[in-house]
């Protein structure tokens, strides 16, 4: 057991972080900075699972205005010694060197299994096992590629961020039910549910698989001795997953808010 308390290791996602969607951005990011407080005395480690920003790109010398609280927050708590890790989700892909040298996090391009506290993770975002639709691995890849991603940076930032924001905001008044928000599709058919199945045949000692991504909250077994959690979202669960090295549970902050 650790001897400053720091025993356990939390897990959130998706909190879209700038996205004009909601209705009150600057709560959410309080409202995040409140649970941050709330766990920094007994945290060892952050894991942020993807999509904590509805729009990130890192030009050589200009990043995405905001986000101060939050950013001053990760700051504070990588200081004191607690692990801040970040997964690359769909909506933050280009998050290159700027998160690392200042606040000192690690940052995952690709699905992680790591020994935390005894037991074996699988951790990801959840769109890089999503293989279902041909036209979302094409955007995908052209997201990741390296040549595409010098091309876009030749364009202003005053141009790039406005359409990142304004599209991501016209599909969601059109209404458009992207895989990452629609309900939970039942064991047979999530396809996060079927992977992990379909992976736990080659790889037995994996006992918990961790995502964001879908934007649903779900706690299952799939076997006497492994679970999937989905870690639900900040912009309408305000939830997270907890682990202390004997329970993984499923909780929600301030859920009366």
């Amino acid at each position: 057991m650790s001897m400053d308390g720091r025993t356990k290791i939390y897990f959130a996602s998706d909190a879209h972080l700038g996205a004009r969607s909601h209705k009150d951005p600057l709560a959410v990011e309080r409202k995040l900075v409140r649970w941050l407080d709330s766990i920094k005395a007994d945290a060892k480690a952050v894991w942020f699972l993807g999509d904590m920003f509805d729009y990130w790109y890192e030009y050589k010398y200009v990043v995405p205005k905001g986000f101060t609280r939050f950013l001053g927050k990760l700051a504070e708590l990588s200081d004191s010694g607690i692990e801040i890790h970040f997964f690359i989700g769909n909506h933050d892909v280009w998050m290159f060197d700027y998160l690392p040298a200042e606040i000192g996090a690690t940052i995952h391009r690709e699905p992680l299994t790591v020994d935390l506290l005894g037991k074996r993770f699988f951790l990801a975002h959840g769109d890089e096992v999503d293989n279902r639709s041909r036209s979302f691995q094409l955007i995908r890849w052209i997201f990741r590629n390296r040549i595409c991603q010098i091309l876009y940076s030749a364009i202003h930032p005053r141009w790039t961020f406005g359409f990142a924001l304004g599209w991501s905001l016209n599909s969601r008044k059109k209404g458009l039910k992207k895989a990452t928000e629609t309900a939970y599709q039942g064991e047979s058919s999530e396809y996060l549910v079927q992977f992990a199945k379909s992976y736990l045949k080659t790889h037995p000692d994996i006992h918990f698989f961790i995502f964001g991504h879908r934007h649903i909250m779900l706690d299952l077994m799939l076997s006497r001795t492994s679970r999937i959690l989905i870690a639900g979202d900040w912009m309408q669960y305000f939830s997270y997953i907890v682990w202390d090295g004997d329970n993984l549970s499923l909780d929600q902050f301030e859920p009366e808010d």
